[in-house]
């Protein structure tokens, strides 16, 4: 019995340690605090997701949060809602998980490097070669990145 709580617990930990990454990665791409994000998802009953969507459009048309969340309950898709407000859905989540990820590249890349001395995490090398995320390859032959080639 004792291990079975035990396997309950870790379950229990391990879903509340997900959730937090998602509300902090959702955060990160909004500007909107993880407790806020919290309090919203519970009196919504949104998933992470349109939770995220909600506030990418409210974001970018300048419109409430709250105003965007009731036309999504009254029935309109969140691609509707972003054409309406004149903007593309895809456009807009996919700026945020860029700017997400380059923000993560940018730490890792601080991480790095330490005293001077460059090094990497699981063997694995990243490049930079200074062009911005999704305009190209951004590796060169015989430079490494992203752990393909170079070593």
């Amino acid at each position: 019995m004792k291990t079975l709580s035990l396997i309950i617990a870790t379950f229990f930990l391990a879903v509340a340690v997900s959730s937090a990454a998602v509300l902090t990665r959702i955060s990160d791409e909004t500007g909107i605090p993880v407790d806020t994000l919290q309090a919203e998802r519970a009196s919504t009953g949104l998933g992470y997701g349109e939770l995220e969507t909600a506030h990418l459009l409210a974001n970018a048309s300048g419109q409430n949060f709250d105003d965007i969340v009731a036309m999504h309950k009254a029935g309109e898709g969140w691609g509707k809602i972003a054409h309406d407000n004149g903007l593309n859905l895809g456009k807009i989540v996919s700026s945020a998980h860029r700017s997400d990820q380059a923000a993560s590249h940018a730490q890792n890349a601080h991480i790095q490097t330490t005293h001077g001395k460059s090094t990497s995490i699981h063997g694995k090398g990243h490049a930079v070669t200074g062009k911005a995320v999704g305009r190209g390859p951004s590796v060169k032959s015989g430079q490494g990145g992203h752990g393909h080639g170079g070593h």
